[in-house]
C-alpha cells in the first residue's frame, strides 16, 4: 500500500473492460496504477455475448490476444420480429462483431493491463474513497487506505462508491431496464439474434449463443415491472419458433431486472469529480440502439487515460481533467445517442426491404444513425 505522502499516479476501481483497459494505457505509458475489484478473476459472467467489431484495433493496441475468445461471425446481426416468426438479415460489408466469451475477454484485457505493469487487487471490495486536495484516498475492505495523484471509477452503475463523487443527484439519470436467462440451443453455430419491437417503449432483446449455449436479454426504457414480463414472452416464442430447445420460460419469470446506462452518459452534465473521472457502464458509457457497451466501455477508458496522462505532467490537474467531458462528447456522441427516426414506424419495413434492413443493421452493429 502507498502512504498519502508517497502517492500513486492512478489508481482504477473496477476491472471490467473499462477499467482494466484504463490500467492498460496508462501502465504502458509508465504511469504507477493500481487494480481494484471486487471479484476474484477470473470472474464468473454470462457464457454468450457479443462484441462490436470495431473493438478489435483497441484491444490489439493494448496488448491484448484475442485467439480462442471470439467466435465466428458467420450468422451474427440477424433481426427478428417481437413473436420472432420473421427474420430478416442486414448486409455488411465486413463482419459487424463477434460472439464472445466474456469471462475470458474479461480475464485477457486484466492480464494485458498486469503485464503493462499495473498492480491487481482482485477479489478485493473498495469500501471507502475520499477526495482530497492533492490525492485520493481508497480504502479496501480489512486493508490500509491508498493513496493516489488521480482516481478512474468504472466499477460499473450500481456501485455505492458513486455517491461519494459528490456529483449532484440530478446528474445521475436513470437509464433502461434490462433482464436475462441463460439458454442452450439446438444450434452449435455462434449466433445473434436482435428482437425488434419488444414494446412501446423501443425495447428490444438479444438471442446471443455459441457452441448450444448462449443467453436471451430484453433493454427496454419502460417501467422495471414490465422487464421479466416481455424476457417470459420473449423465451415462449423462440421456444414455439425453435430457437431455442428447452421451456426457459419458468426460469426467465424469476430474473432480476438490472439498471442499465443506456443514454445516461448523454444526459449527464459533467463525468469529472474531484481529481476522478467516471467510465464505462458508471457514466452510462453504452450504446442506446444495441445496448452494446464493451466497445463503448473502452473507448471511454482511451479517452480517460489520455486526459489522465495530460493531467499528470500538468501543475494545475484538475483543469486538464475537465477536457474529458468535451473530449468524450466530440469523439462518442454520436454512437452513443438513440436513434433519430421513429423506429416504430420503420419495423415493418425491416422485413420486407432489403435496404432498410441494412441501414438497421448498421445502427445495430456499427453505431451509426438511423
Amino acid at each position: 500500500m502507498t502512504r498519502p505522502e508517497n502517492p500513486r499516479d492512478v489508481i482504477v476501481i473496477g476491472a471490467g473492460p473499462a477499467g482494466a483497459t484504463a490500467a492498460a494505457v496508462l501502465a504502458r505509458r509508465g504511469c504507477d496504477v493500481a487494480l481494484y475489484d471486487a471479484a476474484r478473476y477470473p470472474r464468473d459472467v454470462p457464457c454468450a455475448g457479443w462484441l462490436s467489431a470495431m473493438a478489435l484495433p483497441v484491444l490489439q493496441r493494448i496488448g491484448v490476444k484475442l485467439d480462442g475468445a471470439l467466435s465466428d461471425p458467420s450468422d451474427i446481426g440477424t433481426f427478428h420480429n417481437a413473436d420472432v416468426t420473421k427474420a430478416a438479415t442486414p448486409k455488411f460489408a465486413a463482419p459487424p462483431g463477434y460472439l464472445i466469451d466474456r469471462a475470458t475477454l474479461d480475464q485477457r484485457i486484466a492480464t494485458a493491463a498486469v503485464d503493462a505493469g499495473a498492480t491487481f487487487h482482485d477479489n478485493t471490495r473498495v469500501a471507502d474513497i475520499a477526495l482530497g486536495e492533492s490525492t485520493v484516498a481508497v480504502t479496501p475492505q480489512n486493508a490500509e487506505p491508498e493513496a493516489a495523484k488521480l482516481l478512474v471509477l468504472a466499477a460499473g452503475r450500481s456501485t455505492p462508491l458513486i455517491e461519494r463523487l459528490r456529483l449532484p443527484r440530478g446528474l445521475l439519470p436513470a437509464g433502461w431496464w434490462a433482464a436475462q436467462v441463460e439458454v442452450q440451443s439446438e444450434s452449435s453455430e455462434p449466433t445473434v439474434g436482435i428482437v425488434l419491437g419488444l414494446d412501446d417503449a423501443g425495447g428490444f432483446g438479444v438471442i446471443a449463443t455459441a457452441h448450444g449455449r448462449g443467453t436471451i436479454s430484453v433493454h427496454t426504457s419502460a417501467d422495471r415491472s414490465s422487464v421479466v414480463a416481455t424476457l417470459t414472452t420473449l423465451c415462449k416464442n423462440a421456444l414455439d419458433q425453435g430457437l431455442i430447445k428447452d421451456d426457459i420460460a419458468p426460469t426467465a419469470a424469476r430474473a432480476t431486472p438490472i439498471p442499465t446506462p443506456a443514454e445516461v452518459a448523454l444526459a449527464m452534465d459533467s463525468h469529472v469529480a474531484k481529481r476522478t473521472l467516471v467510465i464505462g457502464d458508471a457514466g452510462g458509457f453504452v450504446a442506446a440502439t444495441s445496448g452494446e457497451g464493451i466497445y463503448p466501455a473502452m473507448w471511454s477508458a482511451h479517452i480517460a487515460a489520455d486526459v489522465i496522462h495530460e493531467a499528470l505532467q500538468s501543475t494545475s490537474p484538475q483543469d486538464v481533467l475537465m477536457q474529458f467531458d468535451t473530449r468524450w462528447r466530440t469523439e462518442m456522441a454520436d454512437h452513443l445517442k438513440p436513434p433519430n427516426t421513429d423506429t416504430q414506424y420503420i419495423l415493418p419495413l425491416v422485413f420486407s426491404n432489403q435496404p432498410v434492413a441494412d441501414r438497421m443493421g448498421a445502427a445495430f452493429f456499427a453505431g451509426e444513425n438511423i
